[in-house]
């Protein structure tokens, strides 16, 4: 027990000196105090919740009711109006910064659908515009 009380003596005194040490040194105590209060407070309200005039296209290969109304589905003010591309501008275009998310709509999607099948849709997000991405890719 005894030798228990003396190392915590020690730490004592050692978290005294640092603590000194520390007051004594007016660029460390300013970096210590940014990085624990405005650093994190800038990183945590500087990406945003929501999205924000996000482009949006849409490959729709299936040409339903069903993809129609998918296509609507995308509300300003989170999204501006989807653009019909083709499969061979998904890559250009979101390699040339022109829309955030493409959604892919697969042939006979709606028959699919109907029929109880569970087709599958594809979301191409392009992580450059980061916070957009990380937001809209779910």
């Amino acid at each position: 027990m005894r030798r228990l009380l003396q190392h915590l003596a020690n730490i004592r005194r050692l978290g005294i000196k640092e603590l000194w040490s520390l007051w004594r040194d007016p660029t460390m105590l300013f970096l210590i105090i940014y990085v624990f209060t405005v650093a994190v407070y800038t990183a945590g309200t500087a990406m945003p919740e929501t999205l924000q005039q996000t482009p949006v296209a849409i490959v729709d290969e299936d040409d339903s009711a069903l993809s129609a109304r998918i296509f609507t589905a995308f509300y300003p003010p989170a999204f501006n109006t989807p653009a019909r591309i083709s499969q061979a501008d998904v890559d250009p275009m979101l390699d040339a910064g022109h829309y955030t998310l493409v959604l892919v709509i697969p042939p006979h999607f709606q028959r699919d659908v109907l029929a109880g099948r569970q087709p599958t849709v594809q979301l191409n997000v392009d992580a450059t515009r980061m916070s957009q991405a990380f937001t809209g890719s779910g």
